[in-house]
């Protein structure tokens, strides 16, 4: 992957132009370390929208999704989950790792992911039937790399589907200019890949030790392409007026 020129559309242009369209349900793929939860949790919300985060494991309870009961000062409480605070303020629900699910967890997530007219919900205490209020919205992440690994149940539902395979362009402005283009190419690399996360962890430690020390304690064998990489990089960042009488 190259990074990108003045004229290309991104995965992440795609992603804006979708919530743009008011696309309500959204599945992120892709490698990890590229933005996709915090993207997903902040970008182009609406005025006064909220977002509730669901993260999915295989010990991950119904509790979480719908909600459960609770220890009170007066007993029990019944505490809604992230899923019905979703749909009752028209906010954002964000579910990452869609893929470590379990098999109730996933079937009341298809539910609380149907369309507003299918996706009925009785309070089990009042016996209340809630529906999604206007503006709920459901954006799904997963480092899945081919959307066919998902369930077809789950990708019917969420017909817009984005591969991220790039760090988010604010992301990239948390590190030095001359590894950005670096960073971009290598989060899709296969094999070779290196996460935006590990970038970060090393920009920081380059405070305390410098970038050969620093890529050494954490890249190893790869340091030495790092650091190469990076080289060929700012030498290509510098203007051609530079060099006028060399």
């Amino acid at each position: 992957m190259s990074t990108p020129t003045e004229n290309e559309t991104t995965c992440w242009d795609t992603f804006n132009k979708v919530l743009s369209a008011g696309i309500d349900r959204i599945i992120l793929f892709g490698p990890p370390g590229t933005g996709k939860t915090f993207s997903a949790l902040h970008v182009k919300k609406t005025p006064g929208q909220e977002s509730h985060r669901l993260t999915c494991t295989d010990d991950m309870t119904n509790m979480d999704v719908t909600g459960g009961f609770l220890p009170s000062k007066d007993g029990f409480d019944y505490i809604e989950g992230a899923a019905i605070k979703a749909r009752r303020g028209g906010g954002r629900l964000v579910v990452d790792e869609i893929d470590k699910a379990g098999g109730d967890v996933f079937a009341t997530l298809l539910n609380m992911t149907d369309s507003a007219e299918s996706a009925e919900w009785e309070h089990p205490v009042t016996g209340e039937k809630t529906y999604p209020k206007a503006g709920y919205t459901v954006i799904m992440t997963t480092n899945v790399e081919q959307i066919e690994e998902l369930p077809e149940a789950l990708t019917d539902r969420f017909p817009v589907r984005v591969r991220i395979d790039r760090p988010h362009p604010d992301a990239l402005l948390t590190l030095p200019q001359h590894w950005r283009g670096y960073a971009d190419r290598m989060a899709d690399a296969g094999s070779q890949r290196m996460s935006l996360r590990l970038f970060q962890s090393l920009h920081k430690l380059t405070h305390q030790m410098g970038e050969d020390e620093a890529a050494t304690l954490i890249l190893g064998d790869r340091a030495n392409a790092f650091l190469e990489a990076i080289r060929i990089d700012q030498f290509k960042s510098v203007p051609d007026s530079q060099y006028t009488g060399l």
